[in-house]
């Protein structure tokens, strides 16, 4: 049993209270099919589902990505959280009380780091909103006026208020928080003369929560009418906090999508006030990237929620160009992506208080794809009208047509991009062949077992192995022989089995993600992840003759050992024993040809 924190038996039981069936269908949609239930897999793009899940096992494996392991870890990668974090989330949601945690020095101080920085984050945030709810400061009022901000709004959002530069201070030391952990938090910087203070102070707060609601950062408005007073401030980074990493009213996205048990697609938007404006106006699936540009990280966390994107960013030249950019990222993460382009070169918070919500809604419905909004942008930045603009156009055109998978899709585009250059379909066509690079031609994957080559003897004894771990019934009474294996970690695997059986005691797939640090040892993880469909349905014939294989190839190697000992021995009473057994081992080799 590897040393992971916590009690074996605590582990054991969080894992019993969180079937693993029920705990995914909660962020992938399942199918199940014979005994295995089946999703699209969130870790990486695909269209034919590859995410398989055992339920009698309680272990997940994608044969696309090859990402594989039990409740726990798929808590981890897909609200990417440690260990520690993600154990704490499920016992607490089967309701078991947390034991003691132990682990080195070094990750428990980090630990303790981080839960005391989120604390302090989530103790401001609460002393904000209530410093917004009592204040009678005029200009934090009439700001929320102009903004609209109702007080559901206000309470979704969170928003709160930083009355002076030292009331935070005060109120986080009450509570036990040091000025070390403020400082660390990004609450509290230190000015000319060494004093702490607030860095958030006047401004009008909204806080930042994380996958599970907690708060991570800030992003605050000045209430000033000062040039030298920068509008907006965000967090620094911290232990907690990667504004690369941050989608903004993420949180509040899931819990829409867990009430309605469905989303169809998500609304990114530029900024903050856009986001919370369209929450206002009913559109409650809008998100921001924290300022930054969209990034595949980004990208893949989306991908976990939803397979469509709808880009709102703002009207302006800058706005255009962030969609183009962050169209690839998004279709690489094999998101679908499509446009709303608004009039006026509005952001989304000027656009429905000048049009309105059904107005937007409209713009929405009729969002333009993607790979047109880049071949439309790329329209109005060349002269059409000129030859050599005309010509860079379609260059640019037939890269970005280039990259797309099917040549279905490239027809759609072509068809647009002919129009509008008034050069036929064909030639068109021909353009896209001169800008593709072609591969040369894989062999296929012939992933079955061909003891007959060289390799042949290793992937006999992974299919022994795999057949044993995964508790084949034609494999039960290998358990009972001497079986050694080349590799020391499958003779691991092979030894847990045996005296699991040995000992009577039953063990799930799931069982030995404890036993074993399966995510760095990929002898172990294949063994595990094993793909028997890849072997047809004689499963148990192709056993035996592994056996028969791995036992011929053995008695070889044993008959080179006695022959090569025959020649050096000297002594003639130990050559005639050396001889007898070759003609022993020579007579089992005729049996097994």
């Amino acid at each position: 049993m590897i040393n992971r924190g916590f009690p074996a038996e605590f582990i054991a039981q969080v894992k019993e209270r969180n079937d693993i069936i029920s705990v995914l269908s909660k962020s992938i949609t399942l199918e199940k099919k014979g005994k295995t239930f089946w999703a699209c897999c969130p870790f990486h793009f695909e269209k034919t589902p590859s995410f398989a899940v055992n339920e009698d096992e309680q272990f997940y494996h994608c044969y696309g990505c090859g990402e594989s392991g039990d409740v726990i870890s798929f808590i981890q990668k897909y609200e990417n959280l440690s260990f520690y974090e993600a154990v704490k989330l499920l016992a607490s949601s089967a309701g078991l009380e947390l034991p003691q945690y132990s682990n080195t020095m070094e990750d428990m101080e980090k630990l303790r780091t981080k839960e005391k920085v989120l604390r302090a984050l989530n103790l401001a945030k609460d002393y904000y909103c209530q410093c917004l709810k009592s204040t009678s400061d005029s200009k934090v009022l009439d700001y929320i006026k102009k903004r609209d901000f109702n007080s559901k709004v206000i309470e979704d959002f969170n928003i709160g208020y930083s009355p002076d530069w030292k009331s935070l201070i005060k109120y986080l030391s009450q509570n036990n928080v040091d000025l070390k952990t403020m400082n660390l938090a990004g609450l509290v910087d230190y000015n000319d003369n060494k004093e702490p203070y607030d860095v958030f102070a006047t401004r009008l707060i909204f806080p930042i929560l994380n996958n599970l609601g907690d708060c991570i950062g800030f992003t605050a408005r000045s209430l000033e009418n000062n040039p030298n007073y920068a509008k907006y401030r965000n967090s620094t980074q911290t232990i907690v906090f990667d504004k690369s990493k941050t989608i903004y009213n993420i949180y509040n996205v899931k819990q829409f999508k867990k009430e309605h048990q469905k989303l169809d697609y998500i609304i990114i938007c530029e900024g903050t006030i856009d986001v919370i404006a369209m929450h206002k106006a009913g559109f409650k699936n809008s998100v921001a990237c924290m300022g930054t540009a969209i990034t595949p990280y980004h990208a893949k966390e989306l991908k976990k929620l939803v397979d469509k994107i709808i880009l709102c960013l703002d009207g302006d030249s800058a706005g255009q160009n962030a969609t183009y950019k962050a169209i690839d990222i998004l279709l690489s993460a094999g998101l679908e992506v499509r446009v709303v382009s608004l009039k006026d070169n509005l952001d989304p918070d000027e656009y429905l208080k000048k049009y309105g919500s059904s107005e937007l809604n409209d713009c929405i419905n009729n969002a333009i794809d993607g790979i047109e909004f880049k071949i439309n942008l790329l329209e109005k930045n060349h002269n059409l009208k000129d030859n050599f603009e005309k010509n860079k156009f379609i260059n640019q055109c037939m890269e970005i047509l280039s990259n797309l998978n099917t040549n279905s899709e490239k027809e759609i585009y072509l068809k647009i991009i002919s129009k509008k250059t008034n050069i036929s379909q064909d030639i068109l066509r021909r353009d896209i062949l001169s800008n593709s690079t072609t591969l040369p031609k894989q062999d296929k994957d012939e992933n079955s077992i061909l003891i007959s080559r060289p390799e042949g003897y290793l992937k006999a004894q992974q299919f022994i192995l795999a057949s044993i771990i995964h508790k084949k019934d034609y494999a039960k009474g290998i358990l009972d022989k001497d079986f050694t294996f080349q590799n020391s970690n499958y003779n691991k695997l092979f030894n847990f089995a045996k005296n699991c059986c040995i000992n009577n005691k039953s063990y799930t797939i799931s069982s030995l993600f404890d036993y074993f640090d399966v995510e760095n040892n990929p002898d172990i993880a294949e063994i595990i992840n094993f793909n028997f469909n890849n072997f047809g349905d004689n499963l148990d014939i192709y056993f035996n003759e592994c056996i028969k294989k791995i036992s011929y190839l053995e008695l070889k190697n044993k008959q080179e050992e006695l022959t090569q000992a025959f020649k050096n021995e000297i002594d003639l009473e130990k050559r005639k024993e050396i001889a007898v057994k070759l003609n022993n081992i020579a007579k089992e080799i005729k049996n097994w040809r």
